[in-house]
């Protein structure tokens, strides 16, 4: 009933299909890793700065004498400059 070129035709649709849907899949994966990283960097920048406040707050009150306040906070921006924080090898990991 069907001629071998209705055949054809079917096959080369569903090959169409299947590509764009990888694609479409490849690009949202894509998308998705790109929001993760985002998220990431927002946290550590939310808690580098959090550990700042609190060297300020410690440095205020007088419980930590300034030269180690003004040695800790250069520790801190020294390990924000590398990209890494806290001491991890793996936060500032790209994955590539």
């Amino acid at each position: 009933m069907w001629s071998g070129r209705h055949d054809d035709y079917f096959e080369q649709t569903a090959r169409l299909i299947a590509g764009q849907l990888q694609r479409c899949r490849s690009l949202e994966r894509t998308k998705a890793v790109e929001f993760g990283r985002e998220q990431v960097e927002q946290s550590r920048k939310i808690a580098h700065d959090v550990q700042a406040l609190e060297l300020e707050r410690l440095a205020i009150l007088g419980q930590i004498p300034q030269a180690e306040y003004k040695a800790r906070m250069a520790a801190l921006e020294e390990d924000a400059d590398d990209g890494t924080r806290y001491g991890s090898p793996y936060l500032g990991w790209s994955g590539t």
